[in-house]
């Protein structure tokens, strides 16, 4: 399924497109399902998991243009052999016959454009159906006699018309779906290092901590200020991995939002996130073989099992990632996980407090740190956007320490790690338009946001942030 992100977008595009045409009219008469709803399943039916491309070259062909065709030879047939039950063509000219047998030929030319005969305007009807019939730009639900149809005939050709309108959006130069797909991180993994910059095994420290009956083996992560972080990791899956276990790392953080970006309603109701492994192998490897398939199910059944204190005076904040994971094989051999995410983690999508990205752009980048970084410096520039503040921000070491979980001992080498994570965002053009370095302390200047960025990604709200804001003239 498609991230809801991008199925809002997709679906405001395509009904702006169907209000234009014919097809919106017959929908409201016709049909009982919304059509957001419509639009929604056509797209998982046709174009989910297929090349976009060829699914619409094939809708085209048999849905759309075999049936123009059929339905033009069938109602010209259908009027060249004058059976009982007439309709179309044939109905018309009945209803033009009797008018005219009625009325005489001047009132049947001054009625219908001059034309002096049923026979005539009935071969101008069969000449616009043909032309219909092959012409690429008109619908199904253009036809004629569309009102004509059986109730079934005309929503099956309401959901080729919506499958060809579709098809023709996704591949639509203009329309930046694929180009632009946005990937959303939310606040509580932003805000906290969760994830580790680096890869590599979890330090665990005894003794064991006891929790609602439940054992874990505890890791520290110690900033220094007074503020240090205490991640869980439950006995039982720890001592299952020969008390060896990978720390979550870049590629646990990716597959964290590629699940994120496939909420639907279950997720909106009920917490719920179902998704295809197969659907994750591909969009994070250039081949889908099992080993694929098995480290994916593996990283996301890690994450159910860690959790995170956050510790600061008086202050403690503790959650998980999922609460909740099973992955089975489905009747017809596909392999789906059933998550159940962390109710602080869903707390911030419900509530938009998420940091926005278009992911092509968090992709092409090679630093793990940079990675990790990125959402957090996004969040800065979109406060100085909202606040109307200057793009340039004073950020200490403590900052990017709640950021980037290092896992160096040197604080100048963890500094470095900083530059050097600050040089790729500004060789990508990614947020970062330059910084000055001043001991401990980063000047940094963000690209300021542009228009399109300010209808793609500002949605959240980012009004709590303790940074200080300095222009350079306070530094000369």
């Amino acid at each position: 399924m498609i991230a809801l992100v991008q199925t809002s977008a997709l679906i405001s595009e395509v009904i702006d497109r169907i209000s234009r045409l014919n097809i919106l009219s017959v929908y409201e008469k016709y049909m009982k399902q919304d059509l957001e709803d419509a639009i929604l399943s056509i797209y998982e039916e046709k174009y989910h998991d297929k090349d976009i491309k060829d699914a619409l070259r094939i809708i085209k062909r048999n849905s759309l243009n075999r049936t123009k065709r059929r339905w033009v030879n069938s109602t010209i047939q259908d009027y060249e052999n004058k059976k009982k039950g007439r309709k179309e063509l044939a109905e018309e000219y009945d209803l033009l016959e009797a008018y005219y047998t009625k009325y005489g030929e001047k009132a049947f030319k001054q009625q219908f454009h001059s034309f002096s005969s049923p026979t005539e305007v009935i071969a101008s009807r069969i000449e616009e159906i043909t032309q219909w019939s092959e012409d690429d730009s008109q619908f199904l639900s253009d036809y004629r006699y569309i009102h004509a149809k059986t109730r079934s005939q005309v929503e099956k050709a309401l959901h080729a018309d919506i499958a060809v309108i579709l098809g023709i959006t996704l591949t639509d130069n203009s329309f930046p779906l694929l180009d632009e797909l946005i990937i959303e991180s939310p606040f509580s993994t932003v805000e906290h290092p969760f994830f580790s910059n680096t890869r590599g095994k979890v330090q665990l420290n005894q003794p064991m901590l006891e929790r609602e009956g439940k054992h874990y083996f505890q890791s520290y992560y110690d900033l220094g200020d007074g503020t240090d972080y205490q991640f869980l990791i439950e006995k039982e899956y720890v001592e299952e991995h020969g008390n060896k276990v990978s720390d979550l790392d870049r590629l646990d953080y990716k597959i964290f939002l590629e699940v994120m970006s496939n909420r639907d309603e279950r997720f909106a109701s009920r917490k719920i996130i179902e998704i295809k492994i197969g659907d994750l192998v591909k969009n994070l490897y250039k081949t889908d073989g099992t080993k694929n398939y098995k480290i994916v199910e593996e990283r996301i059944t890690k994450m159910k099992h860690f959790s995170m204190t956050k510790r600061q005076d008086d202050d403690i904040v503790s959650y998980g990632i999922f609460d909740f994971v099973r992955i089975y094989t489905q009747p017809n051999g596909t392999r789906v996980a059933e998550i159940h995410v962390n109710e602080v983690i869903y707390h911030d999508y419900i509530q938009k407090q998420t940091i926005r990205m278009y992911k092509k752009k968090v992709e092409n980048l090679s630093l793990d740190s940079s990675y990790h970084l990125l959402f957090a410096l996004q969040k800065e520039r979109l406060y100085c956007y909202e606040s109307k503040s200057s793009y340039q921000v004073k950020l200490n070491y403590i900052y990017f320490a709640t950021k980037i979980r290092f896992k160096k001992r040197r604080k100048s080498e963890n500094l470095k790690e900083v530059e050097e994570a600050l040089e790729e965002l500004i060789s990508q053009k990614i947020v970062v338009q330059s910084y000055r370095r001043m001991g401990e302390v980063f000047w940094v200047t963000f690209i300021p946001l542009e228009e399109k960025e300010v209808r793609d990604l500002l949605e959240g709200k980012y009004e709590y942030m303790p940074i200080e804001y300095s222009n350079y003239d306070a530094l000369t």
